[in-house]
């Protein structure tokens, strides 16, 4: 990792050489542009796609859900008279072909993924950057010819047409192809699936089609990983004196419609300096002055997606849809502490319009514009984000139009009951087995049952009732008020039942059967929440044993490794990754709650703000791991914590970017 200068702006580039670079390494890193719709870019550093969900363009056909797969690639080839150089890399069974990596140079990340290629006195650069807010991918070479050897280049596109939890056959599929002024369009039972243009290649028609292409990562997650691949021809142009040209691929669903593919390929500077403006004043409006600093701040821009008119967060790339309870724990690292007030009121509308008999989406459907109800903290995490959005610009007017009457909804729903959701005598939210975060399911499995009353279900709803008294008090509502308030005496009196005298921090779950006294990092939102529903001495000594139990560089594990149910492996196929999610797996979002709880009980002094950011310098190196620029959804238990799950997780970064902001 280095740091380059761009005017007044410090850009970090992620730069690696491939000296010795072998294919199960080269795999092991992944990159990923987003287009501000829901759809994205994104493959390896070695342009080998591991995952049925990596393409050149996967678009967002009703954003920001709808994803489909349609340019998986572009395998390029050098030419020389009879001789041919292939640049790409594809994994088949038992054999990786090409091995283009072997002629990969470096890899560098700026603001979009550069391949440099170097092979038979050419130097071929490859730079992948998207259109903000449209279904279109631009791929843009620069060749250095010194010698004015005798050479073409063949670009042959390699199209699908899938959602991307799928994968298809040739027998799947029904392309035709026409060949236009500008390139090609590619068709699939009468729907125009791709246009695709070059403002200097020329197109010829030549179908084929690749059998059998494995992918690697989804071969380990126990998915399906083999597919066919149909290409419609190749691009070609003459390399002897150089070129600098692009190829555009878009679909005419939020993206170029046929007529303007060729405009569009001939503006490609242009388009590409836009975006570059775009996110050099994300970081610029941020302030932050780190390079660190700065590298959050764009990874959080990845998350933050266009829904029917407002925003909304997609959960986790690639394969996470927008869910309430990720975009309400998000909120604050990725808009409020970055200044981005307009899409924190996006984002905040379109949940609080969604919402039904007190419950929010648990998720949206990627298909048919559904939504799951489920989660009993996701509208306790929205009271809370929207108290944290008017302290932070004072935007009273926009909390008393547009949030109130959800917040005071919510409020009552949970204390008649709803959906697997209601208040007990005692004040304390009593909530299903699979209602909280920790909610893997493997068939009539429930892997963590926590029925009953859960720890961080109730301090969020403590929390929930004193921002919903002060809203009251600014609002003039002296009635709700003067419920709120007397609400939130009882549940902090009630609370006290959940702490657990022998190990001095909170029993996770009360139920009807007893006490749960598993150590969990659940209990750390009593001591991080503005408001807390127990003295400033228990909340230290939950920090003290969250700390000595669950604390690893890299996060909190969700269960402690002394416990028969721990699971220190986040490997394997579906069952055995999702029995180890909440069993002792680290997820680095709940670092931001610990350092937070910590500042609360240790006081934000000098000696605390240094020793809480050096728990922050693990993840700078993390940034040039997993998902290049972002921060993975988990983390094994047992050392040496090698990431798992979504390779760009919303949470991560955003409590890890919160957390930065806060230490100051």
């Amino acid at each position: 990792m280095e740091l380059v200068e761009i005017g007044a702006l410090q850009v970090v580039v992620f730069l690696f050489s491939f000296s010795g670079m072998d294919y199960d390494t080269g795999i092991g890193r992944e990159w990923l542009v987003p287009n501000g719709i829901g759809g994205y870019a994104s493959s390896t550093i070695i342009a080998a796609n591991s995952r049925k969900y990596h393409g050149l363009l996967v678009s967002a056909m009703d954003p920001p859900l709808g994803r489909r797969v349609l340019l998986a690639g572009i395998d390029e080839t050098l030419r020389f008279g009879c001789e041919s150089l292939e640049l790409s890399v594809h994994k088949y069974p038992d054999t990786v072909y090409p091995q283009g990596f072997l002629h990969l140079a470096s890899f560098r990340m700026e603001n979009f993924p550069t391949f440099i290629y170097e092979a038979s006195g050419l130097r071929v650069e490859k730079t992948v950057f998207m259109v903000h807010g449209a279904n279109a991918v631009f791929i843009e070479y620069s060749v250095v010819n010194p010698d004015s050897i005798e050479c073409e280049i063949l670009l042959r596109p390699m199209v699908t047409n899938r959602d991307f939890h799928t994968t298809r056959r040739r027998e799947d599929h029904s392309f035709e192809t026409l060949t236009s002024e500008a390139g090609c369009e590619v068709f699939d039972r009468e729907n125009i699936v791709l246009g695709l243009a070059s403002d200097k290649a020329v197109f010829l028609k030549d179908e084929s089609w690749y059998y059998n292409v494995e992918y690697d990562h989804d071969r380990v997650r126990g998915l399906d990983y083999q597919e066919d691949i149909y290409s419609p021809g190749y691009f070609t142009l003459p390399l002897t004196s150089g070129a600098s040209f692009s190829i555009v691929a878009s679909t005419p669903a939020y993206g170029y419609d046929t007529s303007a593919l060729k405009d569009a390929c001939r503006s490609w500077r242009e388009i590409k300096e836009d975006e570059i403006v775009r996110r050099k004043k994300l970081v610029e409006r941020a302030g932050v002055t780190s390079v660190f600093g700065e590298k959050l701040v764009l990874a959080a821009d990845t998350f933050i997606v266009q829904r029917n008119g407002d925003k909304s967060v997609l959960a986790g790339y690639h394969w996470f849809s927008d869910w309430a309870r990720d975009a309400m724990i998000s909120l604050t690292g990725l808009t409020l502490v970055t200044k981005r007030f307009k899409d924190a009121r996006g984002i905040l509308s379109t949940f609080a319009k969604n919402t039904v008999e007190g419950l929010m989406p648990n998720r949206f459907t990627e298909t048919g514009g559904g939504r799951e109800y489920g989660g009993a903290d996701a509208p306790l995490w929205f009271i809370h984000a929207s108290g944290e959005y008017l302290k932070q610009t004072m935007d009273s007017k926009f909390v008393r139009e547009r949030l109130w009457k959800t917040i005071k909804s919510i409020i009552s729903w949970y204390r008649k009951g709803t959906r697997g959701v209601h208040s007990d005598y005692d004040g304390l939210i009593v909530s299903s087995s699979h209602m909280t975060w920790m909610d893997a399911k493997i068939g009539d499995w429930i892997v963590t049952p926590r029925e009953g009353k859960a720890c961080e279900i109730n301090a969020l709803w403590y929390n929930a009732l004193r921002i919903a008294e002060e809203m009251a008090r600014l609002f003039g509502d002296e009635d709700n008020e003067s419920t709120y308030h007397e609400l939130a005496e009882i549940v902090r009196e009630s609370y006290s039942k959940f702490w657990n005298e022998t190990e001095e921090c909170l029993f996770d779950v009360l139920s009807e059967d007893g006490a749960d006294d598993s150590i969990r990092p659940n209990q750390i939102f009593a001591a991080s929440l503005p408001h807390r529903p127990i003295s400033i001495e228990k909340a230290r000594r939950i920090v003290d044993v969250v700390e000595r139990v669950l604390f690893t560089p890299f996060g909190l594990r969700t269960l402690s490794p002394s416990s028969p149910n721990y699971r220190g492996r986040y490997e394997g196929d579906v069952v055995s990754r999702d029995s180890a999610y909440h069993q002792g797996t680290v997820w680095p979002w709940l670092l931001g709650h610990f350092i937070t709880a910590y500042l609360n009980t240790h006081g934000r002094n000098e000696q605390s703000l240094k020793q809480m950011r050096k728990l922050l310098s693990p993840f700078e190196e993390h940034l040039s791991d997993a998902g290049l620029g972002s921060i993975s959804e988990v983390f094994d238990g047992d050392p040496p914590q090698r990431p798992g799950g979504c390779a760009f997780q919303a949470w991560s970064v955003a409590e890890i970017l919160r957390a930065y902001k806060e230490l100051g």
